[in-house]
């Protein structure tokens, strides 16, 4: 049986999601972009700091916050188009 991280009786609350997502975030801020609950993923993310398109910071941060829900047993809920001009709580809200 595999180890699920952050999981309570209903899966990862929004509170969790939102320290995952802070950690995720603080580990590609090469800016220096305060963290918290406020900070705009477009402060922090790009679509053109990777190798291709797909391993830019934006994706792979997208990609890591849907795996973290879907391995909690979320459903993977369409993120919103401007997902990157939204803060920390704004996006947790729309996907959890």
């Amino acid at each position: 049986m595999s180890k699920k991280l952050f999981v309570s009786t209903d899966g990862v609350t929004k509170s969790q999601l939102m320290e995952v997502m802070k950690f995720h975030l603080n580990n590609f801020n090469d800016e220096g972009v305060t963290i918290n609950n406020d900070t705009i993923h477009n402060s922090v993310l790009s679509d053109s700091d990777g190798v291709t398109s797909q391993t830019s910071s934006k994706n792979i941060y997208k990609g890591i916050i849907r795996w973290t829900m879907n391995a909690n047993g979320h459903e993977d809920k369409p993120w919103p188009l401007k997902w990157m001009e939204q803060s920390v709580d704004e996006l947790s809200t729309a996907i959890i």
